[in-house]
């Protein structure tokens, strides 16, 4: 659908094949869509600078480096669940999800969180002054400085992690840009703090849409109960189903065909992830969650040169819970008219902003004398 926005088109790709063959022309659809490029964000930059940046990322991402902390997550999820159990329940995001995944990403950038509502704002406003600069996105009063003390707090951390010689993500980081100069300064301050934002917010929305399935299908709890490679096929039918991404924006560079219609050089293209996810040519009753569907083809983690290097992380930190799921939880309930406030204002990423559940556990003696 081709529709105005401003002086500009805007194409609004939704099906799963015309997605999938603009995400694997990076040249001509690239991630770049305005002038300014004030930020060392990976999604929103192309070759060569994406291929340097994405490098040094990677190389100390590794999957070493996400197994190391999975015993952690395991400990932290695992106390954080019983937690709501014994209190018969909580609200998710809070009591839960962003606990979990950004205690999990501090302990494997090397960032610490002594200020957990501190961190949190400042993340927050920081992906607020990214989209405003990348996306055209309305921003906020103080989105930039808020920005700027956050790149402040990690600049500080990284030249920390780099004299204690390291071995996080962070000092990995740190060494690239006061040994071996392969990035700069503000490269290495603002990659760091990407790879810190992007680590935890998805992963909190994730982990809070799965509670949303299991309202919905009460019987997904035994199957993870009993089929051991149920928590895998669930953690990618939800991604399919429920991926925080809901879309990707590009521009492109030159005439481009797009489901067999001409979009013009400089055309933007908002790419519904979302929706290809649950094209219905390419999964059978794609509006409906399947546990017993193969999931693998979906985009939830990017695709093409632009696939989430956190990924493994997110899959180990949802299939750790999944499995806790099983062992632990009977039944969970809530009501969406009461209890559940989607996320709103947000240009890419989609998900519970607060969800209220009850939790009826496996094992009764599980809840608190107040509660039994």
């Amino acid at each position: 659908m081709r529709v105005k926005h401003g002086e500009l088109d805007v194409w609004i790709v939704t099906r799963h094949d015309d997605v999938r063959a603009a995400l694997r022309k990076p040249k001509l659809f690239q991630s770049q869509v305005t002038d300014n490029r004030e930020l060392a964000f990976i999604t929103a930059m192309d070759n060569p600078d994406h291929a340097r940046l994405r490098q040094v990322v990677a190389s100390a991402f590794t999957p070493k480096v996400v197994a190391s902390v999975e015993g952690q997550v395991r400990e932290t999820a695992s106390k954080l669940l019983d937690d709501m159990i014994g209190a018969g329940g909580g609200e998710v995001v809070s009591s839960l999800a962003r606990p979990l995944t950004l205690t999990t990403i501090s302990n494997l950038v090397g960032l610490p969180v002594h200020d957990f509502h501190q961190v949190n704002h400042w993340c927050e406003q920081t992906f607020v002054y990214f989209a405003r600069l990348a996306r055209n996105a309305p921003g906020s009063e103080n989105d930039e400085k808020d920005a700027r003390e956050f790149f402040q707090y990690v600049n500080g951390h990284l030249r920390r992690l780099h004299k204690e010689g390291s071995s996080s993500v962070g000092g990995s980081l740190a060494r690239a840009w006061l040994d071996d100069g392969t990035i700069s300064e503000k490269e290495a301050t603002e990659l760091c703090a990407f790879v810190f934002i992007a680590g935890f917010e998805t992963s909190t929305r994730l982990i809070a849409s799965s509670f949303l399935e299991l309202q919905h299908n009460p019987l997904l709890l035994e199957k993870l109960r009993v089929d051991p490679d149920a928590p895998r096929r669930f953690v990618e039918e939800l991604v399919r189903m429920r991926g925080p991404t809901h879309r990707s924006v590009r521009r492109t560079t030159e005439d481009a065909e797009i489901g067999g219609y001409l979009a013009p050089r400089h055309t933007l293209v908002r790419l519904m992830i979302a929706s290809a996810n649950r094209d219905h040519l390419v999964w059978l009753d794609g509006d409906t969650f399947n546990i017993d569907r193969d999931a693998t083809d979906h985009f939830g983690f990017g695709y093409g040169i632009h696939g989430c290097l956190g990924a493994p992380l997110a899959r180990l930190e949802m299939r750790t819970l999944s499995r806790l799921f099983g062992q632990k939880l009977k039944q969970v309930t809530f009501d969406p008219d009461r209890d559940l406030v989607f996320l709103k204002g947000n240009s890419m990423i989609n998900g519970p902003e607060t969800l209220r559940i009850d939790i009826k556990p496996l094992n009764e003696s599980a809840l608190c004398p107040v509660h039994q």
